[in-house]
């Protein structure tokens, strides 16, 4: 029997490693080839993150057993505060001249990115390890 399909605390552990090992050596080319658009890409990559970690966060806290509805309206109520700041913030990005769109988007798209990274890796160990006897 091959490996088992998990989504757990490694796979999300290892989407912030590719996320964080993505953004430094894109980082690095920015730094080398276009350093204007470095603070935008920085600062993108630093939103997506927090985003990632505040949806991990608050579904540990929403999927736990015996939960009450008060902690249910409790998270909706961060759930919609993280965005009332998140639009806020994107409001005074973008009065910015610096703001590069193009850079902060990238940075923005590394959480997924990472994750698609992840996927793939799976699917390889997956086929890699499949037994040829089975369809």
């Amino acid at each position: 029997m091959g490996p088992t399909l998990e989504f757990g605390d490694r796979f999300i552990r290892h989407v912030y490693v590719v996320t964080i090992f993505l953004t430094v050596a894109i980082a690095v080319v920015l730094l080398v080839i276009k350093r204007a658009t470095l603070p935008s890409f920085l600062i993108g990559s630093a939103i997506g993150l927090s985003m990632f970690w505040s949806i991990e966060f608050v579904i540990r806290r929403l999927l736990r057993p015996g939960k009450t509805q008060k902690t249910k309206y409790l998270l909706g109520f961060i759930a919609l505060g993280k965005y009332t700041i998140l639009g806020v913030l994107l409001y005074f990005l973008f009065q910015m001249k610096w703001l590069n769109i193009y850079a902060f988007g990238g940075g923005i798209v590394l959480v997924q990115v990472a994750i698609i990274i992840k996927a793939v890796g799976l699917m390889i160990t997956i086929l890699r390890n499949k037994d040829p006897e089975q369809p």
